[in-house]
């Protein structure tokens, strides 16, 4: 029961991640959308799978543990790279 709304709230936050991505207009602020969305979206799917199939829960919970280390940095390293090219931030209009 509590695997299977973890998993329907990992999705409803990973599909309200990605419309609130998509309607941000500058670089910036959609990285931090989606690396907060896919961070947490994914984490909670994860931990759903793993009080559901707790057999492998040791699996789930070594991939949770990786993505909430990746995320964060790849998120920073996207943005790192952006601020070298010189990617403005545009103002809100």
């Amino acid at each position: 029961m509590i695997s299977n709304i973890l998993l329907i709230l990992g999705g409803i936050l990973i599909l309200l991640g990605s419309i609130g991505m998509l309607n941000q207009k500058d670089l910036y602020t959609r990285i931090q959308f989606a690396g907060i969305a896919d961070t947490v979206g994914t984490f909670t799917v994860l931990i759903g799978f793993a009080l559901k199939y707790q057999d492998e829960i040791f699996r789930f919970l070594i991939i949770s543990i990786l993505i909430l280390l990746i995320g964060p940095v790849l998120s920073h390293a996207i943005a790192h790279s952006a601020a070298q090219n010189k990617v403005k931030v545009r103002d809100n209009d």
